[in-house]
């Protein structure tokens, strides 16, 4: 795909030119109409997404069937990292709304580059990292606000359980 694509994308802020060129290179452009989803829940397939244009709702089915939905993402996000790293099923699933596109680095190019030495896989690395800490900041400040809710009978105790 080209390189001018991920230049706007915050992600790839700290590389050089040539290096999101690279990158670009091991990816591939795919687009969703609205309501398609882009990933399953429980689905095993490997890949890393990069919104470059819409929005995507994230969602989850609970084990009674209902479906909950947990956030949204737009330009500059990025999922699938998790899945991705640990090879576990896909945790939620991701539906487009409205016309969504979306940069594809499949999972064996994104773990050379995690697994690399060379100057742009740890820039690459540091990118990865930067996207975790802030997912996981983000969900620390939901977990609070819902362990804070009166109504709510999830102790700290119980979230601490599931992380």
């Amino acid at each position: 795909m080209e390189a001018e694509r991920l230049n706007g994308l915050d992600y790839f802020s700290g590389m050089r030119t040539s290096e999101v060129e690279v990158v670009a290179g091991a990816m591939r452009e795919d687009a969703w109409w609205d309501g398609s989803v882009v990933v399953q829940q429980g689905d095993q397939k490997g890949s890393v997404y990069f919104v470059l244009e819409g929005a995507v709702r994230i969602e989850r089915r609970q084990e009674n069937g209902e479906i909950v939905s947990v956030g949204h993402l737009g330009p500059g996000a990025v999922f699938g990292i998790l899945g991705v790293l640990d090879g576990v099923a896909r945790a939620a699933s991701c539906v487009a709304e409205g016309t969504v596109r979306c940069a594809i680095m499949e999972r064996k190019d994104f773990l050379d580059l995690m697994n690399g030495a060379t100057p742009l896989a740890l820039r690459f690395q540091l990118a990865v990292l930067r996207c975790l800490a802030r997912d996981l900041r983000s969900t620390n400040g939901r977990l609070t606000e819902l362990a804070a809710l009166p109504a709510c009978k999830v102790s700290l105790d119980d979230l601490e359980e599931v992380f």
